[in-house]
């Protein structure tokens, strides 16, 4: 019943449309350590396949961090479910083999969000104009916790989410406690190869606000990717009674899917969503520790929906009020995808979009987003 609820909720924003997936391959150079970092990346586009053009749309980054001696291959329903809902996902394939360096993939996986961000000012980049500046570091085991390092020392991370996070050295746990992006938690039951208790507990009660935390019931270490011959010889010790891969990732995407679109796409109905998922689902605990500071939190979208532009509708053009100009706007496609942003001024021109219906947000103290449904026609 409570998925059903969040599927309603979600239904206004997220609509019903789907993008083929575009593959692509870069090798990113950090020219501060000298560091090539290949990078595998899954994108929006029109039509499926290799170096394909990207789908009109400004997408939100989800850069996943693989797991100890694995690839970026296992994390194939990763970018199958997130890529057709208007994300770009990256994988960078470094530290796959021993001795692996924590501290350096931590770095990779958020220079590479920067890499991509690069690519979207340069004109001659396939890239170009589709990037938002929203981002999301996903990390399982090994890589859940360079995730965590990663965002402790880059604040502009947006959310940072782990799947069975182990500790590593330098110590994730310890630098949770510099985390200041809202973060989700995902731990198995019978994760043995990284125990709850020993790895993701101490990391999400270092975890500053907003928070949540998801035990999946009966879940493996390994089935928070897909299924990896490495990974599964680590844990033949551990419980065998638990549930499939599949029910371990649909409780995965049942309580992320809300969260990324909450804050990577500014979406307010998706944070009902994850609110009404709290408590005890079919195979997962899911618990939410969020003060009412919480960037998400601190706006309502039916108290903050507001006259804040006219004519409305218009011809894509339209007049904004003068204690609204020189702040941050996006112009979002009722599905969510950003389609339009930068810092408005007297008038905002949205006339190179097709006729239609809009979510405009504007950007305003103490990080209120102020909404308004912008129509453009004629």
């Amino acid at each position: 019943m409570k998925l059903i609820y969040a599927l309603l909720i979600l239904m206004p924003f997220t609509g019903y449309s789907q993008f083929e997936i575009g593959t692509s391959s870069i090798t990113f150079t950090d020219t501060d350590r000298g560091r090539e970092v290949e990078t595998f990346i899954y994108y929006p586009a029109d039509a499926a396949g290799a170096d394909v053009s990207l789908a009109d749309g400004l997408f939100p980054v989800i850069s996943v961090g693989h797991g100890f001696l694995m690839t970026y291959e296992s994390y194939q329903y990763i970018w199958e479910h997130y890529v057709p809902l208007g994300y770009i996902v990256i994988l960078p394939n470094t530290e796959t083999a021993v001795p692996v360096s924590h501290g350096d993939f931590g770095k990779d996986l958020s220079f590479v969000i920067h890499a991509l961000l690069a690519e979207n000012e340069i004109e001659s980049s396939p890239f170009f104009g589709h990037v938002s500046p929203h981002s999301a570091l996903v990390g399982h085991s090994m890589g859940g916790g360079a995730s965590i390092l990663a965002a402790a020392e880059d604040a502009s991370i947006t959310t940072i989410v782990t799947f069975a996070a182990a500790e590593t050295d330098p110590s994730a746990i310890a630098a949770a406690s510099s985390i200041n992006q809202p973060s989700l938690t995902f731990a198995g039951e019978n994760d043995c190869v990284a125990p709850p208790a020993d790895h993701q507990e101490p990391m999400y009660a270092n975890h500053n606000d907003c928070k949540g935390y998801v035990l999946i019931t009966g879940g493996s270490h390994c089935q928070f990717a897909n299924s990896n011959f490495i990974c599964e010889l680590g844990e033949l010790a551990c419980p065998g009674d638990g549930i499939s891969e599949s029910e371990q990732h649909a409780a995965v995407l049942e309580i992320l899917t809300p969260w990324l679109q909450a804050y990577l796409k500014i979406d307010y109905a998706a944070w009902e969503a994850v609110v009404a998922l709290e408590g005890a689902g079919d195979n997962y605990d899911f618990s939410l520790a969020c003060s009412e500071n919480a960037p998400v939190l601190s706006v309502n979208s039916s108290a903050n929906s507001v006259e804040l532009v006219y004519p409305n509708p218009s011809n894509g053009v339209v007049t904004i009020p003068l204690n609204y100009q020189t702040k941050n706007y996006r112009i979002l496609t009722l599905d969510g995808r950003i389609v339009q942003a930068g810092v408005i001024g007297a008038q905002l021109d949205f006339s190179v979009l097709k006729n239609g219906m809009y979510v405009l947000q504007i950007e305003t103290e103490g990080g209120v987003v102020l909404m308004q449904r912008l129509v453009r026609e004629g």
